[in-house]
């Protein structure tokens, strides 16, 4: 009855008290008059703790005292015996009501608090969604979303995006915390851009080779005034982040068409290689689309590997690179081009050394600078820089085969116990296995295979003399899974087996 769903009962105050400590009851009925306490000390007890119960009183006479105070404390019922069953059910009734009326004040305060704390979450989501097709570009689904996300926005408005590009890596000095950098460039965007700080329509985004904010500017302000405001956040990022930026300023556009736009210029974006610090318009994508064919010259650059200089290549590179940005010539592809030409050249030069490219750059170091090649003029010539040094230091390294084949003995002893192969050591010293079998032949008189061999029976010799292991585990310890085969190689490299081996040492 009423969804009352618990009832408890206490005799006097103290046991009311306890029960409360217990579980807090939405409605308390008791009498005025108590043993060892009224029903107006427990009321006044309830609310200097805080609890928001509903009381109804009952009692034996009518006292305007009593029911003063009560009234006073909130009480939301006084029932005068004898008692009338419609009467405490109304004032039950009542009670319950109240209640249910103040559970949903509080949720629709709870809500409204949360809107308020996170509305500018909430706004932000939506552009986001809207930048990147989260919400399809179509007119109705737009609409719905504004309606449940409650937004106060006009779909027929138009807008510009400001696309605002920093490459990761043109600071020289060290790459910042994405987290403290991502709040940097989207204050410094709003507050120049925008004029204040905004963060519901500043959409910070990252790619492997850039940092984007997606600045959204309703359609009350005109091309140059824009501009003015890029030109100055350009000026202020390069002075305050240290970061040379780009802004893209796209047309205006109503909010379905916003994604392709955000697209349209992050294209602009990537085949940007000369025009930093500027500020572009979307009208000026012609500007970065080159057409003219380029051709690293190839013959010239395996000349210079051959001769082994180092300094010249990455300077030639440089200068290719220089007069390429002084025609206004250097776009995406171009670059692309000129990072696989260069590649051809060093896989063909190691080639011929006998050198595993793929083994000598598989490094993290490598990886990165490789990744980020194609970025910009100063991130090519990095990679060209770490490429060049690299191949042509272990090109003169290989020279030197006994350096070769210090590193690939050391390898052999440290790895003798585990299934190795000549093609597992040639791999640690980035060799082909045929050619470094032929140095390794050369240098020690000896093949590979059997100096893994002299390695493990040097080992189990020592374990033999020094352990109370059986033949069988020392096998398996030193690297041999067939215990015939090590006793084979054991005594052919000792002239004794195993098991004599240690008796006489016994002796």
């Amino acid at each position: 009855m009423f969804g009352i769903h618990d009832v408890q009962m206490a005799h006097n105050v103290t046991g009311a008290q306890k029960l409360f400590e217990e579980n807090i009851p939405d409605i308390v009925i008791c009498d005025i008059e108590m043993p060892k306490g009224s029903g107006l000390d427990l009321l006044k007890w309830v609310r200097s703790n805080n609890y928001k119960s509903e009381f109804i009183f009952l009692t034996n006479h009518e006292n305007f005292q009593f029911a003063s105070t009560a009234l006073e404390y909130n009480a939301i019922g006084y029932i005068t015996k004898p008692f009338n069953i419609e009467k405490t059910e109304m004032a039950i009734s009542k009670a319950v009501d109240k209640i249910r009326k103040e559970n949903h004040l509080q949720q629709y305060s709870e809500y409204g608090q949360y809107w308020l704390e996170n509305k500018k979450l909430i706004v932000e989501s939506f552009w986001r969604d809207i930048l990147f097709f989260n919400i399809p570009p179509e007119q109705t689904a737009i609409a719905e979303e504004i309606r449940k996300r409650k937004l106060l926005l006009n779909i027929d408005e138009l807008y510009h995006i400001v696309l605002v590009s920093v490459i990761k890596s043109e600071n020289q000095g060290d790459e910042p915390n994405d987290q403290t950098f991502e709040y940097a460039l989207k204050k410094l965007s709003s507050e120049v851009i925008l004029g204040e700080l905004d963060f519901e329509h500043t959409i910070y985004y990252v790619t492997d080779r850039n940092h984007y904010v997606a600045v959204l500017l309703a359609d009350t302000f005109s091309d140059e005034q824009i501009k003015d405001k890029c030109a100055e956040f350009i000026e202020t990022c390069k002075k305050y982040l240290k970061y040379a930026a780009v802004c893209y300023i796209g047309n205006k556009t109503a909010i379905n068409a916003l994604a392709k736009n955000r697209v349209k210029l992050e294209e602009m974006d990537q085949n940007n290689f000369i025009l930093r610090n500027n500020v572009l318009f979307e009208s000026d994508v012609e500007a970065l689309n080159l057409k003219g064919q380029y051709a690293l010259d190839t013959d010239t650059l395996r000349t210079m590997f051959e001769k082994r200089e180092k300094i010249q290549i990455v300077n030639f590179l440089k200068s290719e690179l220089e007069l390429l940005v002084a025609k206004n010539s250097l776009d995406g592809s171009t670059m692309y081009s000129i990072h696989q030409d260069f590649m051809q050249v060093v896989y063909t030069f190691l080639h011929k050394q006998e050198i595993q490219a793929h083994n000598l750059f598989s490094d993290k170091v490598y990886q990165k600078l490789n990744q980020r090649a194609d970025n910009s003029v100063f991130d090519m010539l990095k990679w060209v820089h770490f490429v060049t040094t690299k191949t042509i230091d272990y090109a003169e390294e290989v020279r030197k085969s006994d350096s070769i084949i210090d590193k690939a003995k050391k390898y052999i002893q440290e790895h003798y116990k585990e299934e190795i192969t000549k093609n597992d050591v040639a791999a640690s010293v980035f060799l082909t296995p045929d050619y470094l079998a032929k140095m390794f032949k050369a240098e020690t008189g000896v093949v590979i295979k059997d100096f893994i061999n002299n390695c493990r029976i040097e080992k189990a010799k020592e374990l033999l003399r020094n352990s109370d292991a059986s033949v069988s585990m020392i096998a398996s310890e030193v690297g041999f899974d067939n215990f015939s085969y090590f006793s084979t190689i054991f005594k052919k490299l000792t002239g004794v087996s195993p098991q004599l081996f240690r008796k006489e040492d016994e002796r």
